[in-house]
Order: structure tokens, then C-alpha cells, then sequence
């Protein structure tokens, strides 16, 4: 069965439906979900989501992601009950927000973007999958870890025996048992670290889109695992933005990843998941098991770096050695 959304009627709904039928996934929804074994969901809308004209009362209800961990509404809460409940394995591709409305906004080349995002799709998932096993097993214990790059990174922080969020593209039972979305392009592993172990700079060596607007050679310096002093080339006033507004812990340290997918390149949406690439990230980590409180996650990657844990090298400039 196939169900078809169109743009500008959802758009519609989110101003004209009362707040309680914009919390709830519909009846027939439900009943439909209750009788599926896979539900595949290609994401939109194909014009950038105009958060500016929706009411801040409504914007918590309107579900995008359906998956709790990035999605906190009512809806998409329901939604990851009743998949749970029947045991629904969830595939979304995230290549369809390749479009050239979305590719103009970010200021990319349409035809480029929409490359990478379909190659990123077609990677071998078995060998991802094969890869973030390796790095669990490194990253599940309470070992220091040091991340350095030619442009200036010397972070410093230790491990606190956090479960590993793997995204392989693999949609498997045991993520249908959690409620859990498996996202195409895939190929990232992450865990969140002792909040308050890291210590020293952090230098983003590669534009950061932040909505319309790019940070540039942001820097940021931590000391018991906040940020106490951070510059940036430009775009800073964005950054500073989010400081504010994530509250208490937004400028916490909250989780490291690794890109596992050879096929993406930097630069295109999917950093986290571009091999090579490792991802250091501020803010809520509630659910990746961290204690960070906040409205926000604010993230980036860095390119080139060498990886140390308890001084064993698993990754030299990039390449990862385990």
C-alpha cells in the first residue's frame, strides 16, 4: 500500500488542524501500521519546512523524522508505539531531500548533492555494518581518547562505558523492538562520553550550514567539558544563538562519531556519515544514554583526524585502522 502526502495540505494542516489531531497519528494510520511488517519513508517535504511562519506553539507538534530520537513530538512518540507494538521494520531515505528548492537554500549544486545522496544509498551496507562492530567493541569501555587535526584539533576526553548508536542501513528486528527509523544515506557510528572529561580546542576545519547561514573556521576551546571561549571567521552570531538558546547544557560536550560510508563526501548534509570524518557534538544526549539536558544538539565533523585510544592509534589522518 502506498500512501501519498502532498506538500502544501500537510503545510495547510499545520495551521488549520486543532492541536490535538496534530498530536495524534490518525486511526486508519494506526490500524494500517498494525497490519505492515515494513514501512519504507521517503523524506520531504521538497521545499525547505518555513518554521518562520508557524506558530512556536505548533512547531513541537509537527513530526518529521518519526523517530523519537530526533523527533520529540506527540505524533511521531505514537507512531514509535504502535511500530514498536507490531514489530515494523522502518526504512527512511533521506536522498529525496535532494531537490533543487532545498539545494538553492543551502546553496549547493543540485546535480552534485543529488549524486552523492543516491551513491551514499547504494554503499556496501554489510561492510558498514562489519566496521562499526570493530569500533563498538573499542568504544564501549572507559578508555581516554585523543582527537588531533593538521588545522589545529587537540581534544582530549575518556569514555564512560555508553551504549553505541550505530546507523548501518541495516533494518533489522531488534530496531523494530525499539521503535527505532533506519536512515538511508546510512554509515556513522556515535557514543556519548564522560560530560565533563573533555579538554582543549576543537577547530572545525570545514564550513558549517546552521538553517540559511555558514559558520566558518569556528574554533572553541573546552575546560571540564564546557565551552569557555569560541571565535569563528564568520558566522559566529549563529553559534552564539544556539548557546543561548539550548539552555544550561548547550555548551556541553555531548558525544564522538565516526563516518563509516565511502560513497558520501564532506560538505553535502551527511558529514557524520562520510569515512574518515570524525563528529564532535554539544548539547542534549539524553538519548544516547548521556546526562546532557538541552532543547538542542549542535554538531559538526572534522576531516583528517587522528584518533588515539588509550594511546593504541585507530585512525592516522583519516584512515581508520581497526
Amino acid at each position: 500500500m502506498m500512501t501519498v502526502r502532498y506538500e502544501d495540505i500537510w503545510l495547510r494542516s499545520i495551521s488549520e488542524l486543532s492541536k490535538e489531531q496534530l498530536k495524534g497519528v490518525p486511526p486508519q494510520m494506526k490500524a494500517a501500521l498494525a497490519k505492515t511488517n515494513f514501512f519504507i519513508l521517503t523524506m520531504g517535504p521538497r521545499r525547505p519546512i518555513p518554521w518562520d511562519s508557524i506558530p512556536k506553539t505548533r512547531r513541537r507538534l509537527v513530526s518529521v523524522w518519526l523517530d523519537t530520537r530526533y523527533d520529540k513530538s506527540p505524533y511521531a512518540r505514537e507512531w514509535a508505539e504502535t511500530s514498536r507494538l507490531h514489530g515494523v521494520r522502518m526504512l527512511a531515505i533521506e536522498a529525496t531531500l535532494a531537490t533543487p528548492e532545498r539545494a538553492k537554500a543551502l546553496g549547493l549544486d543540485y546535480d552534485e548533492w543529488k549524486d552523492v545522496m543516491f551513491r551514499g544509498c547504494l554503499a556496501d551496507h554489510k561492510e558498514i555494518a562489519k566496521r562499526s562492530r570493530a569500533l563498538a567493541r573499542v568504544l564501549s569501555g572507559k578508555e581516554k581518547v585523543r582527537v588531533s587535526t593538521p588545522s589545529g584539533t587537540e581534544l582530549c576526553l575518556v569514555l564512560d562505558r555508553r551504549s553505541v548508536e550505530i546507523s548501518d542501513g541495516i533494518a533489522t528486528k531488534a530496531k523494530a523492538e525499539r521503535g527505532l527509523v533506519t536512515f538511508l544515506p546510512a554509515g556513522a557510528i556515535e557514543v556519548s562520553v564522560n560530560e565533563e572529561s573533555a579538554e582543549g580546542s576543537v577547530v572545525y576545519d570545514a564550513p558549517v550550514s546552521m538553517g540559511s547561514q555558514t559558520i566558518q573556521g569556528l574554533e572553541i576551546n573546552l575546560k571540564d567539558g564546557r565551552i569557555h571561549r569560541y571565535v569563528a571567521a564568520r558566522g559566529v552570531d549563529a553559534f552564539g544563538r544556539y548557546l543561548q538558546g539550548g539552555g544550561r547544557d548547550a555548551g556541553r560536550f555531548a558525544f564522538l562519531g565516526f563516518g563509516l560510508n565511502p560513497n558520501l563526501r564532506h560538505g553535502y548534509t551527511q558529514d557524520d556519515k562520510v569515512l574518515g570524518d570524525v563528529t564532535l557534538g554539544f548539547g542534549d544526549n539524553t538519548t544516547m544514554g548521556g546526562k546532557n539536558r538541552a532543547s538542542e544538539q549542535w554538531w559538526a565533523s572534522v576531516v583528517k583526524p587522528t584518533v588515539t585510544v588509550n594511546g593504541a592509534e585507530i585512525m592516522d589522518e583519516g584512515r581508520l585502522l581497526v
